[in-house]
């Protein structure tokens, strides 16, 4: 696309009463939710999909509060409204230059065109899903749109359309990235990083730290993104986690913005292993067969001081008491077990606490 000057644009879309998906198409300050809705009906809310549950920011006239106040909808990224009445929403800001990577994870997401611009999804606006990928959306009464789905180079029924503003939900077989590019002449993407963050293979309850450095601008401000969503206050050039969950693990990058340009880092694949708790190790247990007396002798070796307990099974899910509180004085425990008419029984010796 090129066209000859760029400066700042707004767009009006008009929300139906009920359920719709829209997409903020300009960077616009910190894209705050709260600064990109106003004069709304009360009961308004905004709803982002992350790893496929709706997080929704409820707008009470009451308190004049937002619930989530510190939602964001950056450029890109697709929302789903629930208006108690039709609402224009008038929307305005400094549209996206230069190369645009929107991350589509696997499954489930929300996402609209980077572009302040709109047209068939991939002949006009640049997706390349792959095969087994589907595009719908949202019904005013909240039910799912029929989809459509991308097979073999051809999207069946029809070509997804998205307007400017529109969001849809994308469910994607694999994570991929929706790459857009819009040259304007004289004008080209101020920002790069000198800095992109790193790749880490950690274990659970282990530290995190990624770091990026955008330049190229000044007041440069940073949002940091676990698989293409937003992570809440993480707005530093620097990403801390104390202690990692094995949630965590996933594709972390950054978005660079200024009021004019943005620009996301590369991926930093981030793996979190579980933490590996070797067992204590138990008392053991050897046997010796009497059988002219029919019985079975059992030592348990451990150490002194514990207290152990005699468990008999037969299938290994039931297991009952044969003898408890036998107290380790010497470094061994002896027990007799009478020979019962079976031809299979699974003994064991447990510590009691």
């Amino acid at each position: 696309m090129k066209a000859q000057s760029v400066g700042v644009g707004f767009h009006l879309v008009d929300l139906p009463q009920g359920n719709s998906m829209v997409s903020n198409p300009f960077q616009s300050g910190s894209n705050l939710v709260s600064d990109l809705f106003t004069e709304i009906p009360d009961g308004f809310s905004v709803s982002k999909l992350v790893d496929g549950v709706w997080i929704a920011n409820a707008w009470s006239a009451d308190s004049s509060t937002w619930s989530n106040p510190l939602m964001s909808l950056t450029p890109g990224e697709g929302a789903r409204i629930d208006s108690p009445e039709a609402y224009q929403w008038f929307t305005f800001g400094k549209p996206l230059v230069g190369s645009l990577n929107n991350f589509i994870p696997q499954g489930e997401s929300a996402r609209g065109s980077r572009l302040a611009a709109g047209g068939l999804i991939s002949a006009d606006l640049g997706f390349n899903p792959p095969s087994g990928t589907t595009v719908g959306g949202i019904n005013p009464d909240g039910t799912v749109e029929n989809p459509a789905i991308f097979v073999d180079g051809l999207w069946l029924p029809a070509e997804p359309i998205i307007s400017v503003g529109q969001a849809v939900i994308i469910n994607s077989p694999e994570a991929v990235d929706w790459e857009q590019n819009f040259a304007v002449e004289g004008i080209e993407n101020p920002l790069s990083f000198a800095q992109q963050p790193g790749d880490l293979a950690l274990v659970e309850g282990g530290a995190l730290t990624l770091s990026a450095e955008a330049v190229g601008a000044e007041n440069i401000t940073y949002q940091w993104q676990l698989n293409g969503n937003d992570i809440s206050g993480a707005t530093g050039s620097v990403l801390t986690i104390d202690a990692v969950s094995l949630a965590d693990a996933g594709q972390f990058a950054v978005l660079a913005s200024t009021t004019d340009a943005s620009l996301r880092s590369s991926f930093a694949n981030v793996s979190v292993d579980p933490v590996v708790v070797e067992p204590t190790e138990g008392p053991s247990l050897s046997v010796a067969l009497d059988e002219v007396a029919r019985r079975v002798n059992f030592v348990v070796t451990g150490n002194i001081g514990e207290v152990y307990t005699i468990e008999a099974t037969d299938d290994f899910e039931n297991w009952s008491r044969r003898a408890s509180d036998l107290v380790n004085e010497t470094g061994t425990v002896t027990h007799t077990e009478r020979i019962a008419p079976r031809r299979h029984r699974i003994f064991r010796a447990v510590i009691q606490n």
